[in-house]
Parts: structure tokens; sequence; C-alpha cells
């Protein structure tokens, strides 16, 4: 890869096989109210974010909203640039929610358009879209892949989406997510035929479901030029919490079987150079802020996997000795 137009992210100093991979974290574990003073304000998130090893974020201004009430997206996003730049991170790039009766009114694009920009003067260079599937679609377990004029409508507002973000200069993904156009692996990539694209692989919607192999789970890890990180169970859940990470790697737990079927999507690297994670609060995961931090080895070393690859370097990662996250 990449795919497209997608441009390979990082230091535009350094040629692209050589930019390396970013670790940032996702709005939502973040963004979720109650007591802990580690959100509490926007200072308090961003240096405790800074302090557990991340190089950035990925919000869009609804992420920010909380601290800046009554202020309209632009002057959030004005705001927030201000202090996350200040608590040296990035806002590396965000992900947009799109409702399917959202796209089936008049305009539906232009105010898109407008949240694309809000990202830019975020500082984001990628934008990540969740499509949501139909109603009537929902838990039809993939029926709507024998609806062609569905799937080529869909293809329709992908295209358009993926064009005027190109137009923007931001990169474009499309989120593997359930309850999403890109649930069923056979649909995606039909549409992925007829609107090709990156996507953003969020890999724990198809490990906890068990669809791990085949010819359709192997072309959407070949598209995936992002992702976002969660620990899933095989068949069970899709947000795990992992107390003691390193002992979990050693006995080959979630943590393992998450890398090993993330390193199909991380070869060549990623055209984001961003790796994301996202733990919850959800399911059996009560302190995503804890788990996700406690996680950051995993993604660093999913970053250096990646880096490999786009170098052309085929680390071996065999057995957990072979590298060591937590040391």
């Amino acid at each position: 890869m990449p795919l497209g137009y997608n441009r390979v992210l990082g230091d535009p100093n350094l040629p692209a096989e050589a930019r390396p991979h970013r670790v940032a974290i996702a709005t939502w574990p973040t963004m979720m109210g109650g007591n802990d003073p580690r959100n509490a304000t926007l200072p308090a998130l961003l240096g405790h974010l800074k302090t557990a090893g991340y190089e950035g974020v990925e919000f869009a201004y609804h992420g920010y909203a909380r601290y800046f009430p009554g202020d309209s997206p632009s002057v959030i996003t004005k705001k927030a640039r201000a202090e996350v730049e200040k608590a040296g991170l990035k806002n590396f790039g965000g992900t947009l929610h799109l409702g399917d009766a959202q796209l089936r009114k008049m305009h539906w694009l232009q105010n898109i358009i407008d949240e694309m920009k809000l990202l830019q003067d975020l500082g984001s260079e990628f934008a990540s879209f969740q499509f949501e599937i139909a109603p009537e679609y929902y838990y039809t377990a993939g029926a709507y892949r024998e609806d062609e004029e569905y799937l080529k409508w869909c293809a329709d507002a992908v295209t358009q989406l993926r064009d005027n973000a190109w137009k923007l200069g931001l990169n474009f993904y499309l989120e593997i997510h359930v309850d999403r156009i890109t649930e069923d692996p056979a649909a995606l990539c039909r549409i992925l035929e007829l609107a090709t694209c990156e996507l953003n692989g969020d890999i724990s919607h198809l490990l906890a479901r068990g669809m791990t192999k085949g010819k359709y789970v192997e072309k959407c890890l070949a598209h995936m030029g992002h992702t976002h990180v969660r620990m899933a169970r095989l068949y069970g859940d899709l947000s795990a919490p992992v107390t003691d990470p390193k002992a979990d790697w050693e006995a080959k737990g979630i943590t393992w079987g998450m890398f090993q079927f993330m390193k199909g999507g991380l070869k060549d690297g990623l055209s984001s150079r961003t790796i994301s994670g996202e733990t919850g609060p959800f399911q059996t995961v009560k302190d995503s802020l804890t788990q996700d931090a406690a996680l950051v080895p995993l993604y660093r070393a999913m970053a250096l996997y990646a880096d490999a690859s786009a170098k052309g370097i085929a680390m071996k990662v065999e057995e957990p000795g072979d590298l060591k996250p937590w040391g």
C-alpha cells in the first residue's frame, strides 16, 4: 500500500519508509464522565496521556466539547489545539460518524466536509469514518452482502467522502466495525471493489466473532492503512481486561493473539503511521485509562513491527520471547 491518494504521514523530513509509527489514543476511552481526576480537565487528561507515553490523540472536536461548554465548534477547535500542542502532543486525526438517516438528507456531504475542515483546524492529517448500516440490516448476519443495489449506494457515498477528504489533503479511512457497512467482510470486499480505499482496521470486531482467516479477511487486512487497537477475546468480549499484560503476553493470551492477528495488517507499514489504543470503558473493562496506559508497550511493539516492515525487514515474532514489549 497505500491505495489511491492516501499519503504516508509522519515526519516529512524523512523518506516515507523511514517515518516511524506513532502511538495515540482514540476518543471515547478518555472522554467518559465520572470522577476520575485523570480526565476531569483537559490539561489533566493531556498530562496523563503524555506521562503514559502517548505521542498524540485521535480526536474530532466533539471529543473536546465537554471541556469547553457553550463554545462553538470552531472555538472549541482553536482552544483544544492550543492545549494539545502546549502539552507536547499532536492531534493526528479523528473519527467521524455517519448515520444512515444523515446520509439520506439534502446537503449531507457539505456538513461532513465542514467537519473534516474542523479536523484540519485541530492539526489532523486523516479522517476515519464509521458508516452506519441501514436499520433494516442490523443484526441480520451480513444479509446486506446480497443487496447489490445497497452496496452500490454505499460505495457511491464512500467515493464522495474519500474524494472530498483527498481534496482537503486528508487521508481517508473506512473503519471496520459492527453495525457498520464494514461489519461483514464479504460485503466490505464488494464495496472495496466499487470504491477502493484504505481501512481503519479495528480488527477486534473480527476477532471477537471468530473471523480470523480466509480470502475476505485477508483482503481487509491488505487494505489496512490505520488501526484502532482493543483487546478482544476470540468468541468472547469485544473489550476484554488485561490485569497483567506482561504475564498475559508470555502465556500467549489476548495481547499475544491480537499482535499475531495484527501482523497481516501492519505489513509494509500503515499510511497513517498511527496506532490508536481504544479499550473502553465497555463490557468488562471498567478502567480504560489504566488499561490503555498499561498497553502502551504493546502498541509500541506493533509500531516497531510496522516500522521494520515498512523498511522491508520481516521481524520474526513467532514466540513471546522473540519480542518482549514489557521487558
